[in-house]
């Protein structure tokens, strides 16, 4: 890691340059391999929780020491509105900022502010207490704020200007209103989702070196975060003088869909490679030419429009758990009985993520295992790269649910396919799983509380199979006769989707 230290706090190997129509953007100083840190900034410019996770996530750690320690959360005495693990986050937290806004939060009772007015608070609160360094309100003085645009979406100008009155009337600064609303668009232009070491969105986060990342949907690094931390890690290699390119959006939806969000989220026409590509469309649906063809592609997107219905429907505020299934059920059956239509070309695989998390909240363990399984083998090779983060969280996810398979399980009679049936002996797949894992972790894209977790889970899975006498590493054909067992569930289960 190089010692270049553009901004407090942060370490990193590139530098920003002028990216032509892009504006600025960050360059490498060096080359970097596959895994690597890019940059590393380990405190953030602004992080808030979003409203719902103020109940169950720190404040001041975000969640980093919950995943080592579950005690119980207890709530700021002054404004009851955040909580942390204990008196070491709650002070750190204290001293970055909640010091100033804990009043303003007193004062608003029983109402609780949403999460970009309790950024831009925070912004405020650090900015008239000099929390902030001359070269980070530099950085963040060159940050887009696309004024023009927003004020031609008039729902978009109503927020911000309702939020930064609020800010200004509830803070009491000296700071004028146009200032605040300055603040208030840099954050929604240039906010990170903050999220667990295992991915999981839990706020806002906001750096200004790092905003300076253009994206791509060909991008060569991945953002992450560990706590407050944040790192962009290459994923794949990078040469000295490349620019570096993060995604903004979900890069594996068509192009059209990918150009849209990002015309109408960020205020620009995407021309990076994968969107120029005219063959992108060819390699998820073949050319259609003859009447018959023509019509074959009128029921695809017939079948697309009732999936995209029912997966709406399923995630509707009023739906019961158990209708939320069933709705992402007949979506999948929907998309998988039109001819032609891949397994990994969205929204299939967006469906089959919501659906493993329905069943999951609904403790159906043997179904939710044969979703991530499809996922595991069939969609996430195709979609990501092996050092992509989401391909390793989902082997996680796989992993967890083999542990909880492996200590024995009552079957639901209903289930249309009974694992048993196939006598996998979870503890392999388990064990596979992990393996895999650990061996991928210098070259993988997830941060340090993900990789401390994997390691510490197999060496724990491993010491119990030599406890018993059993070397998996030295039984490969056992493990292999397992996982063609797997593989063989696998395709029953498409076969029937």
């Amino acid at each position: 890691m190089s010692s270049r230290s553009p901004l407090p706090s942060v370490s990193t190997k590139t530098e920003p340059r002028s990216s032509g129509d892009m504006g600025n953007g960050l360059f490498a100083t060096s080359d970097i391999n596959v895994g690597e840190d890019v940059m590393h900034a380990k405190v953030p410019f602004v992080a808030v929780l979003d409203t719902s996770r103020l109940e169950d996530t720190c404040s001041g750690c975000f969640g980093k020491r919950q995943m080592e320690n579950s005690a119980e959360l207890k709530a700021c005495t002054g404004c009851r509105v955040v909580k942390y693990c204990d008196r070491t986050c709650q002070s750190k937290d204290w001293k970055f900022a909640h010091a100033g806004e804990c009043p303003i939060y007193q004062k608003v009772k029983p109402n609780v502010l949403p999460n970009n007015a309790r950024a831009i608070m925070r912004m405020v609160v650090r900015t008239g207490r000099g929390k902030y360094s001359s070269q980070e309100l530099d950085t963040l003085s060159k940050l887009e704020t696309h004024m023009n645009e927003i004020q031609e979406l008039q729902a978009n100008l109503d927020r911000i200007i309702s939020t930064s009155k609020a800010v200004k009337n509830y803070s009491e600064t000296d700071m004028t209103e146009n200032v605040i609303m300055t603040y208030a668009a840099q954050l929604e232009l240039n906010s990170f989702n903050l999220t667990t070491a295992l991915y999981d969105r839990v706020g806002l986060y906001m750096h200004p070196y790092a905003a300076l990342i253009n994206h791509s949907c060909e991008y060569n690094s991945t953002v992450g975060f560990d706590g407050e931390e944040l790192f962009v890690k290459a994923i794949r290699p990078i040469k000295k003088d490349e620019e570096i390119f993060i995604s903004y959006i979900d890069t594996t939806t068509p192009k059209q869909v990918r150009r849209k969000e990002l015309s109408e989220r960020y205020f620009f026409d995407c021309k990076c490679p994968k969107c120029a590509d005219t063959q992108e469309e060819k390699l998820n649906f073949k050319e259609y030419s003859s009447t018959e063809e023509k019509a074959e592609k009128t029921a695809l997107e017939e079948a697309e429009r009732k999936a995209l219905e029912l997966m709406q429907t399923a995630s509707a505020s009023s739906t019961t758990p158990a209708e939320t299934i069933k709705n992402l059920e007949k979506a999948l059956h929907t998309l998988k009985s039109a001819s032609g239509w891949p397994l990994t070309r969205q929204p299939y695989a967006s469906l089959r993520d919501d659906l493993i998390v329905a069943l999951l909240s609904a403790n159906s363990f043997s179904k939710t295992f044969i979703h991530a399984a499809i996922r595991y083998l069939r969609v996430d090779p195709i979609l990501y790269s092996p050092a992509h983060p989401v391909r390793h969280v989902h082997a996680w996810i796989l992993a967890k649910l083999a542990i909880f398979l492996s200590q024995g399980y009552e079957p639901d009679p209903a289930d249309p396919i009974q694992l048993h049936d196939f006598g996998i002996n979870f503890h392999y797949i388990l064990w596979y799983i992990l393996a895999d894992l650990a061996s991928k972790q210098m070259e993988s894209c997830t941060v340090p509380g993900f990789k401390k977790l994997v390691a510490a889970n197999f060496q724990q899975v491993h010491a119990e199979f030599k406890a018993n006498g059993i070397d998996p590493s030295t039984a490969k054909p056992l493990v292999s006769a397992e996982w063609v067992k797997l593989e063989k569930l696998v395709q029953f289960a498409l076969d029937r989707e």
